[in-house]
């Protein structure tokens, strides 16, 4: 943590420990620790409240996390070519409106992700975020982006090694084309459009080549269509470091 919050912070010790704080702090208040263990420990623990809001027990935060991910619209699935775990997301597989309860389940999933690339020696890891069946009637309130954004940027800086975006509706290109002046030099490299053959080489490139995209990247990024649907109730019961479809 203090390495990557000094990366983040452009050597700056002073800022750097204040983030650390700051993250620190974050981790309690939200209960990261016991949102990651609610699915092992699914007993009505009472940890006591730290926003003056009712206690929420590691059964109710199951419950919110299975109900979450039924649509797979978050979830971790195979690795890279030297190990690292990709973390789907498909904003077109929204189910719910709680901002709470997106926040704990988007927060599962990247830990989940970081220690299945723990596991293999890293400490990034990939986003795939893939558009398709996505309209604006499912764009989610501009809080909710903005808690995503923070979260990502502030409590897991130098955590993502590449971003691939598939299915990009004209909107968000739009956008990002407004925008990519003013995006970090850095954040900019790790950010791919996966769009036409082209567009695809990143992905391929980084997964070790086209036999292996084939057989372990879904279809939006290049794989052939035929790896298994994701299921998340097997999904939800896989220890903390595994990701779908991986042999355990």
């Amino acid at each position: 943590m203090p390495l990557r919050h000094y990366r983040a912070e452009k050597g700056d010790i002073s800022a750097a420990i204040n983030a650390i704080k700051l993250t620190l702090q974050w981790r309690k208040e939200f209960e990261v620790d016991k949102i990651v263990r609610s699915l092992e420990n699914n007993e009505d623990e009472d940890d006591g409240g730290n926003d003056g809001e009712s206690i929420v027990t590691s059964t109710d935060l199951a419950t919110i996390l299975r109900k979450e991910n039924e649509t797979g619209k978050i979830y971790v699935r195979s690795y890279d070519k030297d190990g690292r775990a990709f973390m789907y997301m498909r904003p077109g597989n929204e189910n719910t409106n709680s901002e709470k309860n997106n926040m704990r389940h988007l927060v599962f999933q990247i830990e989940k992700a970081v220690r299945c690339s723990l596991k293999n020696g890293f400490s990034k890891i990939c986003l795939v975020i893939d558009y398709e069946g996505f309209t604006i009637s499912k764009s989610p309130p501009i809080s909710t982006s903005r808690q995503t954004l923070d979260i990502l940027q502030r409590h897991y800086c130098e955590r993502m090694y590449r971003a691939y975006i598939c299915n990009p509706p004209f909107v968000f290109r739009s956008f990002y084309a407004v925008v990519k002046p003013f995006v970090d030099p850095v954040t900019k490299r790790k950010v791919c459009f996966c769009v036409g053959d082209k567009g695809l080489q990143q992905i391929v490139d980084d997964v070790g080549g086209k036999a292996h995209a084939r057989k372990q990247l879904e279809k939006c990024c290049g794989g052939d269509g035929n790896i298994r649907i994701f299921d998340s109730t097997e999904y939800m019961r896989l220890p903390l470091d595994v990701a779908f479809d991986e042999e355990i």
